[in-house]
């Protein structure tokens, strides 16, 4: 079962309907990554249960697409935090940490600016213990679809 999604200053209408977009994602169900935490100004936090069978490579560490597809996810909810329907133009991630792929990583990401289609944010994955295994930063475009707060 998916944890529970905290909302901060975030209508329960929105994020009912971001957990509703967050179920339509296959490649989300299948790395079993969950919204956890949405923020109003744009922040937003997923969590990945990690299985080797669905995360690991031939190194033994959390393969970098399940990463990616991490810090994509976090950041597109950021934007959405914001009141707005989001597809990523870029995304920049720099793994720090080799991480055996078990247990929980956690993903938070922040809006830094928002612009008037262009949105950038911040985001940082830890693992259980708080250790930084990476950190990155994307680049969104706001779509012109509204959503239940515009």
């Amino acid at each position: 079962m998916a944890a529970a999604l905290e909302l901060v200053g975030i209508s329960k209408e929105l994020g009912e309907d971001a957990l509703h977009k967050l179920s339509q994602m296959p490649l989300a169900s299948f790395l079993q990554i969950s919204l956890t935490k949405m923020e109003k100004g744009g922040a937003a936090e997923c969590e990945m249960k990690l299985d080797p069978a669905r995360h690991g490579n031939p190194n033994g560490t959390v393969q970098g697409g399940s990463l990616s597809t991490l810090a994509d996810i976090t950041t597109s909810f950021a934007v959405v935090a914001l009141g707005a329907e989001t597809c990523t133009v870029s995304g920049k991630l720099d793994m720090l940490r080799g991480k055996t792929p078990e247990g929980t990583l956690k993903c938070r990401s922040e809006v830094v600016k928002a612009g008037g289609t262009l949105v950038w944010t911040d985001l940082w994955i830890r693992d259980e213990r708080g250790s930084l295994i990476a950190k990155g930063e994307y680049l969104n475009f706001r779509l012109s679809v509204p959503t239940p707060e515009s």
